[in-house]
């Protein structure tokens, strides 16, 4: 009985992280935020200057040519620019490094809409149901499908 009620703090502990953990989806890249470079990159972003992104992001690529963030926020800055076969590449190598990373189906998913191809998009908002059900990646790439479709 006693060593029950020892053990039960413990049970708990290993249900809460253990729940979290299940859920997890792709890998973590948040040390980006501490790179200065990455920070400029995205504010270029954030600002339309998506030329000057590309370049940062590409240097900083050089060092890191696994990092699924880098090539999406590549991808991203491309399609913004209409590059659409280069940005295609780009969100083909994020997806491939990381099959699931939320951040690059939801994209893709756009360029696929902006390139005419809707029922990718939505096998792509299938994918994200998937892994994360209604998050908002999800839930942008719905909207952007329904704006698609309404027209």
């Amino acid at each position: 009985m006693h060593l029950r009620r020892a053990f039960a703090p413990l049970a708990l502990v290993a249900l809460l992280f253990g729940s979290g953990a299940a859920h997890a989806v792709g890998s973590d890249w948040t040390y980006l935020d501490q790179d200065p470079d990455y920070r400029q990159a995205r504010r270029w972003i954030e600002e339309k200057n998506y030329a000057g992104a590309i370049e940062k992001l590409m240097e900083l690529a050089k060092s890191q040519p696994n990092s699924s963030e880098l090539l999406n926020w590549i991808a991203y800055s491309h399609r913004k620019l209409k590059n659409y076969p280069v940005s295609k590449q780009f969100y083909d190598a994020a997806l491939q490094r990381d099959p699931t990373f939320l951040p690059a189906l939801e994209y893709q998913g756009e360029w696929f809409l902006e390139t005419g191809d809707t029922a990718s998009a939505k096998a792509n908002l299938e994918k994200l149901a998937k892994l994360c059900g209604r998050c908002h990646e999800w839930q942008d790439l719905n909207e952007a499908i329904a704006k698609v479709e309404a027209k």
